[in-house]
């Protein structure tokens, strides 16, 4: 499996790094050996299917579960012994807010600014401002669209203006205008902002739109951790060859055509992701090592052909 990280030598622009990051119930293991890998200023989009374990990550580092074992470093300091300290520069949606319905989008928020200890006016009305809703409006919770309460939980979470920000699924539910809406204004809360935003999803296409960096995640295990720009520029073409001896084959790509970026399909295909190969010049290598070239061509590779390919066929949304 050919693996990527997104981890560079300046180690102080991680906003959140784990480390073999593993949670157990029972024998069951739901995340296992978890490294992430979070930059500074950088949208990290959280990729699996329902149940791959993303929710489980996000309450660890939350502390609102606690580690089987491994460790979470938040702003470069161990999280466990640090909690007072590093809490209050995030902000979270986990799971929907409990919002009163009786009361209107400020009179909640009102109430959270104060259990909370920030300053109420201003930062009640800078929040709602920041995600597109109205200010001591007269509609109650309970009458607000689905992308209302969403857009009310991110205002939650921004109240007292943290520099981290970790979403579950902050999508999940929306209408095709409403995924779009909240598409550009995470965006916007990065850009503009300078929030670090973790977002996780089960929905391919969300993540291509909208992250910097992604980290694919299936049954409780990272696959695979890149930036998009990077995933998107190594998986567009490739050559796919069917041989009759891929280890022989492997050597002579490495040797004598430099090829390092390849994957090994099975016992005879092999796809390499420098389109560049003189094919003429390989297929003469190949036939004076008696390796028989059984199939070659040109092919290209969509995200979603790449995402089925390494969580083993099944594909994400």
């Amino acid at each position: 499996q050919r693996q990527m990280c997104i981890r560079d030598s300046n180690m102080e622009d991680m906003v959140i790094q784990t480390s073999q990051l593993t949670k157990k119930y029972g024998d069951q293991t739901t995340v296992n050996q978890v490294n992430l890998h979070v930059k500074r200023g950088r949208i990290y989009g959280l990729l699996g299917r329902n149940g791959a374990g993303k929710t489980t990550i996000m309450k660890m580092i939350l502390g609102l579960t606690s580690a089987t074992s491994g460790s979470v470093e938040l702003f470069g300091s161990t999280l466990s012994g640090n909690e007072k300290l590093l809490y209050p520069r995030i902000g979270a949606m986990i799971e929907a807010p409990g919002f009163y319905p009786n009361l209107t989008g400020t009179e909640n928020l009102e109430i959270f600014a104060r259990l909370r200890g920030t300053a109420s006016n201003h930062a009640v009305k800078h929040a709602l401002e920041i995600v597109g809703l109205p200010y001591q409006d007269k509609k109650t919770f309970g009458k607000y669209s689905l992308g209302m309460k969403q857009r009310l939980g991110i205002a939650n979470a921004i109240l007292h203006d943290p520099e981290l920000l970790i979403l579950d699924e902050p999508t999940n539910g929306l209408d095709p205008i409403g995924i779009s809406e909240m598409r550009d204004f995470m965006k916007k809360l990065s850009t503009q902002q300078g929030k670090t935003i973790l977002i996780s999803s089960h929905i391919l296409s969300e993540i291509s739109l909208l992250a910097d960096d992604v980290g694919i995640l299936d049954h409780g295990v990272l696959l695979e951790e890149s930036s998009m720009k990077d995933l998107e520029k190594r998986n567009s073409k490739y050559i796919l060859l069917e041989v009759s001896d891929i280890p022989k084959t492997l050597l002579i790509l490495e040797r004598k055509f430099q090829v390092q970026e390849y994957s090994v399909q099975d016992e005879h295909t092999v796809q390499i992701y420098d389109t560049s190969l003189n094919m003429g010049e390989l297929n003469k290598a190949l036939v004076l090592e008696g390796i028989t070239l059984m199939n070659s061509g040109l092919y290209t590779q969509t995200l979603e052909d790449y995402f089925k390919n390494i969580t083993g066929g099944e594909g994400i949304a």
